[in-house]
C-alpha cells in the first residue's frame, strides 16, 4: 500500500487529535441546542408547565417539523419530569409585536435528546438532526412604491431569533458591490433562482431563499422561493407586519427541510460502503475531511482501506442510506461521483 505525501509526519497526529475533539465539542453542543426550547413567563417564582410545554413544541417542531407533535406523541405536563433535563428562568431582549426590542422573561428548558428521541422512535416520527444546511437569506422590501434590500435592524435581530427557533443556519449577504453585481432586486422579485448560485458559493450556503415583502392592501404579503438540492420550491403568505411573513417563509422552509433530510430512527439497518477523499494534500485537509466524516450521525464507523498518492479510501459502516443527501448539507465536501465500481468520491470544497 502506498502511503500518501504526509503519512510520516509526525505532526499529523497532534493535527488529527486537536480536530477531534474540537469537533467532538462544536458538534456536542449543537446536539444540546436542539433539544434547548425557550418560551415567555410573567415571573421566575414559580414553574410554569405551560412554558415548559411550549418550550417543547419549539423542540419537536425544530426536530420534526410538524406543528402537532405533541399531540401525536401524547406527550402532557405528566410527562415533563421524564424529558426535562435542567430549566432556568432567563431575560432576553426580543423583538415586540410593535417592532420594539422589550426585556422579557423566558423559561429555558433542555430536555433529554435521548428521551425525546425514543418518544419519537416509538410513533415512528422521522427526526431532523444535526446535519443542517445553510440557509442564505436574501430579502427585498417595498414601502412607499420604492423597492430596496432589506435593513431593518430590528427585524434582522428576530431573524437571529428564528434561527434559532427553527435550528436553521441562516446567512444574510454583506450586500457589497460583489453581491450587487450578481444579483438584483429585479432578480428577487421575480424568484430568478439561477441568480442565487455565486452567492451560495461565495458563503458556502446549500439553499437559496429569496423574499420579496410588499404591502397588500393594510396587510403584508410575502412571496418566498428557495432552491435546495437544485430542486425549487416557494410559496406566499398574507401576514399582518414584514417580520410575521418572515416568520411564516423560514417556518414554511423549515418544515420542507425538515421532510427532506428527517431520517427513521427506528432504522438500525447497518449498511457497508466505501468513499474515496480526493486530493488530500497536507494534514490540515486530511483532519478536517475525517473530523467532519466522523461527526455524521449516520455514520457508524470508519475504516481506511487504502491510500494512493493523495487518494484515500474507506470502508465505512451506515445506519441508513442517505449519505450522499447528508454530505450535500454540509459545507466541507463535495460529491464528485459515484465510480464505476460504486465508491463514492469526495473532495474538499
Amino acid at each position: 500500500m502506498n502511503a500518501p505525501i504526509f503519512s510520516k509526519k509526525l505532526t499529523c497526529v497532534a493535527v488529527l487529535m486537536l480536530a477531534f475533539v474540537a469537533s467532538n465539542a462544536a458538534h456536542s453542543a449543537l446536539i444540546r441546542s436542539l433539544y434547548v426550547g425557550e418560551a415567555t413567563v410573567e415571573t421566575a417564582a414559580r414553574v410554569d408547565t405551560q412554558a415548559q410545554l411550549r418550550a417543547l413544541d419549539e423542540v419537536l417542531f425544530r426536530l420534526t417539523g410538524l406543528s402537532d407533535a405533541r399531540v401525536r406523541l401524547g406527550l402532557s405536563s405528566a410527562d415533563l419530569g421524564q424529558l426535562i433535563q435542567s430549566r432556568q428562568v432567563v431575560e432576553r431582549a426580543l423583538v415586540g409585536a410593535d417592532g420594539q426590542l422589550e426585556q422579557v422573561l423566558r423559561e429555558r428548558v433542555e430536555f433529554d435528546p435521548q428521551a425525546i428521541d425514543q418518544r419519537l422512535a416509538e410513533q415512528g416520527i422521522p427526526r431532523w438532526g444535526r446535519e443542517r444546511a445553510s440557509v442564505l437569506v436574501w430579502v427585498v422590501i417595498e414601502e412607499n412604491f420604492e423597492v430596496q434590500w432589506l435593513q431593518d435592524p430590528m427585524i434582522e435581530e428576530a431573524i437571529r431569533e428564528l434561527s434559532r427557533v427553527y435550528g436553521l443556519d441562516l446567512v444574510r449577504p454583506l450586500g457589497d458591490a460583489l453581491d450587487l453585481s450578481q444579483l438584483s432586486l429585479a432578480d428577487v422579485r421575480g424568484g430568478f433562482l439561477d441568480q442565487v448560485s455565486p452567492g451560495l458559493a461565495r458563503y458556502g450556503a446549500t439553499v437559496g431563499l429569496m423574499v420579496d415583502l410588499r404591502p397588500d392592501g393594510e396587510r403584508w404579503l410575502a412571496r418566498a422561493f428557495w432552491r435546495m438540492d437544485g430542486l425549487d420550491g416557494g410559496q406566499g403568505f398574507l401576514s399582518d407586519s414584514p417580520f410575521a411573513g418572515l416568520e411564516a417563509t423560514l417556518g414554511a422552509l423549515h418544515g420542507v427541510m425538515a421532510r427532506r433530510y428527517a431520517t427513521d430512527l427506528n432504522d438500525q439497518t447497518l449498511r457497508t460502503t466505501k468513499i474515496r477523499l480526493l486530493g488530500m494534500q497536507d494534514p490540515i485537509q486530511y483532519a478536517e475531511a475525517l473530523g467532519y466524516l466522523k461527526s455524521l450521525s449516520m455514520i457508524q464507523s470508519l475504516r481506511l482501506t487504502e491510500a494512493t498518492g493523495t487518494a484515500l479510501e474507506f470502508e465505512v459502516t451506515l445506519q441508513g442510506d442517505q449519505l450522499a443527501d447528508v454530505l450535500s448539507l454540509g459545507q466541507t465536501l463535495d460529491v464528485v461521483q459515484l465510480d464505476a465500481t460504486g465508491v463514492l468520491e469526495l473532495r474538499l470544497k
